[in-house]
């Protein structure tokens, strides 16, 4: 073994090799590679950051179409309810098309003509007076909030 060659480092001359002539120039290269590295590190935050920022920007523009959808699948139910139950649109609340339901339904039976309790037979006339002296103007506002 002791015949044997031993290796020899491709930057290593001869016995008189400038050791701190080779460590100057392999510092000098590893600082510019640093450099290099940190200048890449940046980059790659700053798209990061901009990934982050259409991520956000996405995540808010997908929100916003959800509550409009919601919303205008809410005012759809609305409008379906009101018509069925006979009543108008902006008496009908809930947040739920069951909930409207309930609300239109207690609003038509509120609405219907009582008769017995007061005496009042529950009619108006429509032809300028009423049965109980109530004025033309009442019965023209009973009649288009309670279309009847």
């Amino acid at each position: 073994m002791a015949d044997e060659p031993e290796e020899k480092d491709p930057d290593e001359g001869a016995e008189g090799t400038d050791w701190k002539a080779m460590a100057r120039k392999w510092e000098q290269r590893s600082k510019e590679n640093a450099e290099k590295a940190k200048a890449y590190d940046e980059l790659q935050e700053e798209s990061k950051s901009e990934l982050q920022k259409a991520r956000e920007a996405a995540e808010k523009a997908k929100a916003e179409l959800d509550e409009l959808k919601a919303k205008a699948e809410l005012d759809e139910a609305r409008r379906r309810v009101a018509k069925s139950a006979g009543v108008p649109e902006s008496l009908v609340f809930g947040a739920t098309e069951d909930e409207m339901e309930a609300n239109a339904k207690t609003v038509a039976e509120y609405a219907r003509p009582k008769s017995g309790a007061h005496g009042h037979s529950g009619r108006f006339d429509t032809k300028g007076g009423s049965d109980d002296g109530v004025s033309a103007a009442k019965a023209r506002l009973a009649r288009e909030i309670f279309g009847s």
